[in-house]
């Protein structure tokens, strides 16, 4: 919607006069009035996005992002998908499970996973895990994840503040492991997070992250978190960025991180403080 917006400026009035006889005499008063009303509605929606955008920025609002927002959220989200409704596609899935998290999670690690969900990424990382730790900001994400891998005595989960890994050993954990969370998580909720990557991971341990990069500012419900400021906050807490790409090659096969310019970023833990 953004682009066809913005390239609305690139007609002059005149033009646009003509275009709409022609789409009278082509497609008839009904559907004009349709695009008529679907014409304005998204203009008004645009300035209302932008108008949004510029009070979160300016007064430094949380959005639809704070720690208390995203537990409503996703406590009353129907997790009856299992988060599956943000994978495009199976072969999308695949992909991600190959090429990143095998790539990085080696088999026998000690993982901990930030916002499990409904267990979408659970099953691979459990293939690969000698011990798992789940943490949600949601207690029904909690639950349900209990339910659903109560078998597994290997792994365990429990709820979070959003902002902190608390009941999580110092320098216990091999991996750690969020997709389509940080996403969602604003600037000054990362960056206490961040400090607790550095007390959990271990000296040379990963973690991998799915997170945004233009702060929010293609909609979608997205954090203020940029690229930039998510390296620059990594590298400040002595992390070294393994990689960090927004999509990636398989099988000839090109493969984005997200649907809006989201970002996969990987970084390490320092062998020696």
């Amino acid at each position: 919607m953004k682009d066809i917006i913005g390239n609305r400026r690139r007609i002059a009035w005149t033009h646009k006069a003509r275009l709409l006889r022609l789409l009278v005499k082509e497609n008839g008063a009904r559907w004009c009035l349709a695009f008529g009303i679907y014409y304005v509605h998204s203009a008004l929606a645009q300035r209302a996005f932008n108008t949004m955008d510029r009070l979160r920025r300016e007064k430094r609002l949380p959005g639809m992002n704070s720690s208390a927002l995203n537990k409503a959220i996703w406590e009353a989200w129907d997790w009856s998908a299992g988060g599956e409704e943000w994978s495009p596609s199976e072969e999308w899935k695949a992909s991600v499970i190959h090429c990143v998290l095998e790539k990085h999670v080696p088999c026998g690690s000690r993982v901990l996973e930030i916002g499990p969900g409904g267990g979408r990424w659970t099953v691979p990382l459990l293939a690969r895990a000698s011990e798992y730790v789940g943490i949600d900001i949601s207690a029904s994400c909690v639950e349900l994840c209990r339910r659903q891998f109560a078998h597994e005595l290997k792994a365990r989960f429990a709820v979070g503040s959003g902002s902190d890994l608390q009941g999580v050993p110092d320098g216990s954990i091999d991996v750690l492991w969020s997709f389509d969370v940080f996403v969602h998580i604003n600037q000054a909720e990362v960056e206490k997070y961040a400090a607790e990557f550095r007390r959990v991971l271990k000296p040379g341990g990963v973690g991998i992250l799915h997170h945004g990069s233009v702060g929010g500012a293609l909609g979608g419900w997205r954090s203020n978190v940029t690229h930039e400021s998510m390296l620059k906050l990594l590298k400040e807490r002595g992390f070294e960025i393994i990689a960090s790409f927004k999509e990636w090659q398989d099988g000839g096969q090109t493969y984005q991180a997200g649907l809006y310019q989201d970002v996969i970023t990987a970084f390490r833990q320092p062998l020696h403080a």
